[in-house]
Parts: C-alpha cells; sequence; structure tokens
C-alpha cells in the first residue's frame, strides 16, 4: 500500500470507534437488573391446547393463533428450514407445515 492508502484509512478510525461508544438511552437502567412490566404477562404455554393446530392448514392456524391472542410463524414447510429468529417467546407459535398441513408445533 502506497502512504496516501494508509492515510486514508487512517482517517476512517476516528468515526467508526465513536460509533461503537455507549449512547445514553433515556429510561435505560444499565445498573441493575432489567424489569418486568406489571400488567403485561406473556401468554403461557399450554401444550394441550398447542396441540389443537396440528392437523389444520397454514391459513386456519394462523387465524386461530390470532384468536387467541399469539404471535405466530412458520418454521418450516415439507422438512424444508424457513429462516427464523433464535430469540425464546412463550407468546409466539411455531408450526411445522408437511403437505399443507401443520404436523408439529412448539413455542419460542
Amino acid at each position: 500500500m502506497n502512504r496516501r492508502t494508509w492515510i486514508s484509512c487512517l482517517a476512517l478510525i476516528p468515526p467508526f470507534l465513536s460509533s461503537c461508544r455507549d449512547k445514553k438511552v433515556p429510561g435505560a437502567n444499565l445498573e441493575g437488573p432489567v424489569q418486568e412490566k406489571p400488567g403485561n404477562p406473556m401468554k403461557g404455554e399450554n401444550p394441550d391446547a398447542d396441540q389443537s393446530f396440528i392437523g389444520l392448514t397454514e391459513v386456519a392456524g394462523v387465524a386461530l393463533a390470532e384468536r387467541r391472542a399469539l404471535k405466530h410463524r412458520t418454521v418450516s414447510i415439507d422438512g424444508r428450514a424457513l429462516p427464523a429468529t433464535r430469540d425464546y417467546r412463550q407468546d409466539r407459535v411455531n408450526f411445522e407445515i408437511e403437505q399443507g398441513l401443520i404436523v408439529r408445533v412448539s413455542r419460542g
């Protein structure tokens, strides 16, 4: 690399590093544990109720999840995995679809 390239690279370092520093967020409690908001409990798991999704079409499963105020997503279709985040949410049902029908349901 020539001298001009090195100088250009060095000029980019300070803005990059300044974007990495901690920012103050109003209302953020960085000192202690995160407190759950009262009055906003997540829907708990209910394996018996979740089994009622099995055998439904995807459209019917989505409608049932919405009636139960549950978030929903399809994580696989005919054995092909679909993109999904790895965060766990008790209030979300994951559908595995084979031949147009829900064959497995999990929470997360």
